[in-house]
């Protein structure tokens, strides 16, 4: 039962991995030299890697700077095509501004237009006056039409004189 191990809770078998590791064999000479040749494959591959790495590197770099070189010639055209669209906006712009009236303009009309709106109420107000006289002129030329035709019965029929 000991070289088994059991489900019973005072046994440990803790203890028997720990003995079979005392147990095993001590590293030979034959082990350090596949270590010493794995280790040395291991390194020969990291050291193969990093020159195909580095030659990679290398022979791209120029295509790199060739890249980097039109990018930036791009870029330029492109900024001085924003800043030629901009110039041209703002020229219009400044155009416009040159047609909208200036201040002193708009307080002229500001205080005509105040000074035809006065008119035209004093206007308004005459026209009413005008029309009030109109209508009392009217009333007192009926008023004398018909009167000659109360006063003088006899001279009804016929007609009136007019200058």
């Amino acid at each position: 039962m000991e070289g088994t191990p059991s489900a019973t809770p005072t046994e440990e078998p803790r203890r028997e991995v720990v003995e079979e590791v005392v147990v095993e064999a001590p590293v030979t000479r034959d082990d350090l030299r596949a270590l010493r040749r794995w280790i040395l494959v291991a390194g020969v591959w990291a050291v193969a890697a990093t020159a195909v790495a580095l030659i990679a590197l290398l022979d791209t770099s120029g295509d790199d700077a060739e890249r980097t070189a039109t990018g930036a010639a791009n870029s330029a055209a492109e900024a001085r095509e924003a800043q030629d669209g901009i110039r041209e906006r703002l020229d219009e712009l400044e155009a416009r501004l040159g047609d909208v009236p200036q201040a002193e303009d708009v307080s002229s009309l500001q205080t005509r237009l105040s000074r035809i709106e006065g008119e035209s109420k004093k206007a308004s107000t005459d026209a009413g006056n005008a029309q009030d006289k109109l209508t009392d002129l009217e009333d007192r030329v009926k008023a004398i039409e018909d009167e000659p035709a109360d006063a003088g019965g006899a001279d009804a029929g016929s007609p009136t004189d007019t200058p």
